[in-house]
């Protein structure tokens, strides 16, 4: 893939991990520092700039749910660029900085007490100042509609709204408009990053009470943001429009333009035609393209905090023992199956946690391939008969097909079976699915919540898991807890090994790492887990 063009990355990554031959040729490049210059806010029609006026045109597949972040995390890019967070990550270094704050918040000695201090003239959409108080009702709907609130339990108060047994979050004490404290039950070492996420996205009071049960519907939804949207049919297309008054200069992107392609290949073909400027391409069509200077060209690459991984229900009589597991881990060849079937855009796991997060092992080596010694564990445990059925999404079908090759050489009986995207969902919620690939994200970089969210007694129960181990939840807890960057991260680390290399509760495959094409003359696209486009350009 000539002229790849690399893209904003989670984090630096290690020399040690560099110097892996994890990619070759161009996209190895895509694993160094992150090269997307970033432009300076302003250069809009306000500022007189040459991008005024500008548009991007975006094509993605419908979420088909609303952008309410409090219930969904699939908003495709919308509400990060409608509403802002308290603070937010730098794309290139993961550093926490201020964003609606005119600081990060002081901590108290015991590390219990966050004091606050908003931006004073902090203007919402509809030309209301954000205070205090919007915050505080951005959190206890948070907890009242009890969805996306792990991140946010500790808080002093919190436990008691989402039983039903209180209203208000007497953890969060409202000093003036612009001042407030926010107190912990126990010392959370991830509490400041979690607030980046965009479910801590802050609402404003007065218009999500008016909007009711239609807020994150349509045109019913406001921020502070840099955008504001215009209009939306949740159909077919978004048209999101530069926010004049926004608090960090207005925009230099004039108008952003969303359209809902569902078909992948589509999706390209609109790039090629110039119906679009940008879109994510699936993996599967990195082949094909391979020598189409148009559109390989474009690609730019960018390593999300996600983890592809094999889910076993070990409530079941297929996965109880654990040199079963191991075989079936061992039996896989990581680095085949990034270069192949994955066409080079994925990094074969060494752990659960991928480089770009906090708490990565940087001295870890690829998930061991030893075919041999698979199958000498199937000896030991019996030679049992392992037969079951892999039930997965079509987007995962090619993956899982290569998985089941790997494991017919050790002899176990893998049938794949695809299914609605939906029904896995709620199979997978149900306890249902005995074997499939997921794919699990994390907003916050953070390598202990990002395992810790799936993994823990508590959650893995409901995503057809069932691991429990209290080791593992006590590293979990140990890293949470600690003040001490270096603790957090030997234990997040034992608690990495634990899952992986121990119990072989989960079986990592890869890391992925997420293409798009975006037309040459846009210039500052920030990418996290969705793209951000506030500080673009167009030349």
């Amino acid at each position: 893939m000539a002229n790849v063009r690399q893209g904003v990355l989670s984090r630096a990554i290690s020399p040690e991990l560099s110097r892996r031959s994890f990619l070759r040729g161009a996209l190895g490049a895509a694993v160094a520092a992150a090269a997307v210059p970033l432009a300076a806010c302003g250069g809009g029609a306000d500022a007189g700039g040459e991008d005024a006026g500008a548009v991007l045109r975006f094509g993605t597949s419908n979420p088909g749910a609303n952008v309410d972040t409090q219930l969904t995390s699939n908003t495709i890019g919308i509400s990060e660029n409608v509403c802002d967070t308290l603070v937010t990550l730098d794309p290139n270094t993961q550093e926490v900085l201020p964003l609606l704050l005119t600081s990060l918040p002081e901590v108290s000695e015991d590390g219990l007490t966050y004091s606050f201090e908003l931006k004073s003239d902090v203007k919402f959409h509809d030309g209301t100042v954000l205070t205090a108080n919007d915050v505080k009702y951005t959190f206890e709907r948070l907890f009242k509609l009890k969805s996306q609130t792990d991140s946010y339990t500790y808080i002093v108060g919190a436990q008691d709204i989402i039983d039903d047994k209180a209203t208000e979050l007497t953890g969060l004490t409202v000093v003036d408009d612009t001042h407030f404290t926010i107190t912990l039950t126990q010392v959370y070492s991830s509490f400041v990053r979690m607030l980046c996420q965009f479910y801590a996205s802050i609402y404003p009071a007065a218009a999500c009470e008016a909007a009711g049960d239609n807020w994150g519907i349509g045109t019913d939804f406001i921020g502070t943001g840099p955008f504001k949207i215009e209009s939306n049919d949740d159909t077919t297309e978004v048209v999101l429009v530069a926010f004049d008054d926004y608090h960090e200069g207005r925009p230099a992107l004039d108008r952003i333009e969303i359209t809902y392609i569902d078909d992948p290949a589509t999706r390209v073909s609109s790039f090629k035609t110039d119906d679009i400027d940008l879109c994510f391409v699936d993996t599967s069509l990195l082949e094909q393209y391979k020598d189409d200077e148009e559109v390989s060209g474009s690609l730019v690459y960018y390593t999300p905090a996600a983890t592809q991984f094999l889910n076993l229900n070990l409530n079941g009589p297929e996965f109880q023992d654990i040199k079963v597991r191991e075989a079936l881990s061992l039996a896989i060849n990581r680095q085949e199956l990034c270069d192949t079937i994955l066409s080079g855009a994925a990094l074969p796991c060494t752990g659960f946690i991928p480089p770009s997060e906090s708490g990565s092992d940087p001295n870890g080596t690829v998930l061991e391939f030893n075919v041999a010694r698979a199958q000498e564990l199937l000896v030991e445990a019996g030679n049992p008969t392992v037969s079951f059925t892999a039930k997965v999404r079509p987007q995962d079908e090619n993956v899982m097909v290569a998985i089941q090759g790997y494991w017919q050489a050790i002899g176990v009986d893998c049938k794949v079976e695809t299914m609605d995207p939906q029904q896995w969902r709620d199979d997978r919620a149900a306890g249902n699915l005995v074997c499939t690939l997921v794919t699990w994200s994390t907003l916050s970089f953070v390598g202990v919540e990002h395992m810790g969210s799936y993994f823990t007694s508590d959650k893995a129960s409901l995503r057809s898991s069932f691991y429990n181990s209290p080791e593992f939840d006590a590293y979990v807890q140990a890293a949470r807890s600690a003040m001490d960057d270096t603790e957090v991260t030997e234990n997040t680390i034992k608690a990495d090994n634990q899952l992986v290399r121990t119990d072989f509760g989960t079986i990592p495959v890869d890391w992925p790492q997420n293409p798009y094409v975006l037309r040459e003359g846009f210039d500052g696209l920030e990418v996290l887990v969705d793209f951000h486009f506030k500080h673009v350009t167009k030349a």
